[in-house]
């Protein structure tokens, strides 16, 4: 198991670098193009929506804000409940991001809180590869106010008209590897399908992965609105169905 992960870190890893030279050259190529140009900046129109719960491969830029509110409906068992998740990014510095999550609030009795290190990072700085350290706080007593730690990497390759971001991380107390990726698409100015598919496993027990289809619109250029649904493909399994329903805030 141990040697299955290292070999996708190493290969996500070679992916990365490559695609980021790539990119770099293409970016250096479009800068001199635009050298006439100093002051431009990218228009609000041409950034790609966020996921709807993989977090981003790199970090807000500086002074940047994205706030993810989400109602959800969980089906499980003929019983469908109700739950509420949030999702904040933003950067610290230039190089570390900061994240500040909760996919189930109501479910889930800690809260995470994680720090995203920049790496490597192309010249138009929508690609890159970031090492986290994510702490998991209790936000309930009877959790008990044991803060678990997991570890981690994030990489990112994006351009104007679509976006990949995974994430994979260790938790050592539970032996147990979590992750997901998801794929953005720009159709026109104001939609964003989206797919993403999420997973786990723990030691001795079978693997969970969840498929997710969604769509957000923009409303404006700090607001979006998404519905979603993700549906387990494996037979171990946490909910039946789960409809998202996510506002994305920008500042």
């Amino acid at each position: 198991m141990r040697i299955k992960i290292y070999l996708l870190f190493l290969v996500i890893i070679a992916l990365v670098i490559f695609y980021s030279v790539s990119v770099l050259a293409q970016s250096q190529q479009g800068q001199q193009d635009m050298s006439g140009m100093p002051g431009m900046k990218m228009d609000e129109e041409m950034e790609i929506a966020h996921p709807f719960f993989t977090h981003m491969g790199m970090s807000e830029g500086l002074g940047t804000l994205n706030l993810r509110l989400a109602g959800l409906a969980i089906r499980d068992k003929g019983k469908t409940e109700g739950d509420f998740a949030f999702h904040l990014e933003t950067s610290l510095t230039k190089y570390v991001g900061l994240h500040i999550r909760n996919d189930r609030f109501l479910h889930e009795p800690s809260t995470e809180l994680m720090f995203q290190f920049i790496a490597i990072k192309s010249y138009d700085g929508m690609s890159g590869l970031s090492p986290y350290i994510e702490f998991e706080v209790p936000t309930r007593s009877s959790h008990g106010n044991h803060v678990y730690t997991l570890v981690g990497f994030s990489s990112a390759l994006s351009n104007q008209r679509m976006s990949f971001n995974q994430a994979v991380e260790y938790k050592p107390e539970e032996n147990k590897v979590e992750g997901s990726v998801a794929f953005v698409l720009k159709l026109g100015k104001i939609f964003f399908p989206v797919v993403e598919v999420s997973g786990e496993r723990a030691y001795n027990v079978n693997r969970i992965f969840n498929l997710l289809g969604g769509m957000k619109v923009r409303l404006n250029k700090n607001v979006l609105f998404g519905l979603a649904v993700q549906i387990p493909v494996t037979k171990n399994k946490d909910f039946s169905s789960e409809y998202i329903f996510q506002t994305d805030i920008g500042f």
